[in-house]
């Protein structure tokens, strides 16, 4: 799901749909034959995904909402999926002609053709990407242009590189929050100004770098907030990574009606345009879809307090079972394979979100197929009150948790599903706010078994539906 890892970290560039979510264009692309289940539409006798549920989660809504459709917006035209990709991610621009600025309260994506679709996340652009939209929009002769791991627009998010003297004004705030000022030092010389490389020799020089973002976020020095509200924070810097999941509004299999929490809503700024970005998986097929949106407003004027997302990843490095044979059965062969589809960022996002965790390829050696897990700690970097949760794995994944304060006496199970299931993924909306206080730890955890796959492969963080995630997601307000 989700566009990913296409700028982490002081401003460097990388190349998940990504560490949730970044632009740019795919690759080549190769056609795989491995078969995959299709995805299938909740119905009115399907049960509410909130069945999945462990039972130490803090209540949360257990009935869809009805949203009042005050405007309905929908691709300007049927697309028919590519022939020679499995995973077709496209876009498309749309005018929601919003002339003041007005506050989003609900939304509800509704797929034209659940068989082959993905997942949709649908974003607001400025005024400026959209002119770059429309160079793109049918440049192919299909609608809307191709857009693999983003928007595939330039400045749809915002990062920025600190200069020497900005790192020097800043380190006594640096060592009070308890960064290795020295070794970070160190890491940015050796890593010759490549800030992904910085972070990954900051970690393998014993540095904490949960904590080294928490401080550069909290020092100024790393993301700028999203124009739309939905990011501010290192929640900015996660969504260079991971690809931005909370957007103005998304859907996945077993998604359903979402109304934000009262007095809440998502803002949707003066003269901005939407784009709907669609993952077709076109191993089910490859008929036309035309999916909509309903979109449900505050009314004109009024005021809402902004929601935001708090991003948290944790690497996939997932073994092809005892036994099992195979041309992509190594790592190496495996990424060199998502490579030739996506290019080198293929790569750099693997490595990108076991920097991000401060980990390394060893610290997974010994992951069995059958219960392959990973898990990474995000430092909460301001007080604020949760009001949804959401996680997102593939067709590997076996359960997933996220954990507040985890091993400590406050510790708090966020989001328990013991059993994962890929057509029942859910945001899910507590009935009371739940609290973080800045320097809370926030823990995702997911767990996949391999020998599902009819196909076996090494399995790493990728957009493919082959591929895999692990991938959470807190709907926040500010100061509690």
């Amino acid at each position: 799901m989700t566009p990913i890892l296409n700028r982490l970290l002081l401003g460097g560039a990388l190349s998940l749909g990504a560490v949730l979510l970044g632009s740019g264009l795919p690759g080549a692309g190769l056609a795989q034959s491995a078969p995959t289940a299709p995805h299938h539409a909740p119905t009115s006798t399907s049960p509410h995904p909130a069945t999945q549920l462990g039972t130490a989660v803090p209540p949360v809504q257990l009935a869809a909402p009805h949203v009042r459709a005050d405007q309905t917006v929908s691709m300007s035209a049927p697309y028919t999926p590519s022939a020679t990709l499995t995973d077709d991610y496209r876009c498309f621009l749309i005018d929601p002609q919003v002339t003041q600025d007005r506050f989003l309260e609900g939304f509800e994506v509704i797929p034209g053709n659940t068989g082959v679709v993905h997942h949709v996340i649908v974003n607001q652009v400025t005024p400026e990407q959209a002119t770059q939209a429309r160079t793109l929009d049918g440049r192919d002769g299909q609608p809307g242009w191709p857009c693999f791991g983003g928007t595939g627009l330039n400045g749809a998010t915002s990062t920025r590189r600190p200069d020497t003297g900005q790192l020097l004004s800043a380190v006594p705030k640096l060592q009070a929050a308890g960064v290795d000022v020295p070794k970070l030092l160190t890491a940015l010389k050796d890593a010759g100004g490549n800030p992904l490389r910085a972070v990954t020799l900051y970690g393998e020089a014993g540095g904490d770098t949960a904590r080294l973002i928490a401080a550069l976020t909290d020092s100024g020095l790393m993301g700028n907030a999203a124009r739309d509200g939905a990011h501010g924070d290192a929640g900015d810097v996660i969504a260079q990574a991971v690809g931005d999941v909370f957007g103005v509004g998304s859907w996945v299999p077993g998604a359903e009606a979402t109304v934000f929490p009262t007095g809440t809503g998502r803002k949707i700024s003066r003269g901005n345009l939407l784009v709907m970005q669609v993952h077709y998986n076109t191993l089910a097929g490859r008929e036309p879809d035309v999916t909509r949106m309903h979109l449900q407003y505050a009314p004109p004027g009024a005021q809402r307090t902004p929601l935001r997302g708090l991003s948290l990843v944790a690497p996939v490095e997932i073994p092809c079972p005892a036994g099992a044979g195979g041309d992509l059965c190594t790592r190496d062969a495996s990424l060199a394979q998502n490579a030739r589809q996506d290019g080198p960022r293929a790569t750099r996002l693997v490595e990108g979100v076991l920097a991000l965790c401060g980990q390394t390829r060893a610290t997974y050696a010994k992951q069995r197929a059958d219960a392959a897990t990973s898990s990474c700690d995000r430092i909460v970097p301001q007080d604020a009150q949760a009001v949804g949760v959401t996680l997102h794995m593939h067709t590997l994944g076996t359960s997933g948790t996220v954990t507040l304060n985890p091993g400590t006496p406050r510790e708090q199970v966020l989001l328990d599903i013991p059993e994962w299931n890929f057509h029942w993924q859910g945001f899910y909306w507590y009935e009371q706010p739940i609290v973080l206080r800045r320097g809370d730890v926030l823990r995702v955890t997911c767990t996949w078994d391999n020998t599902l796959s009819e196909q076996p492969k090494y399995v790493v963080w990728g957009e493919g539906t082959q591929d895999e995630m692990c991938l959470a997601g807190l709907t926040i307000t500010g100061q509690p």
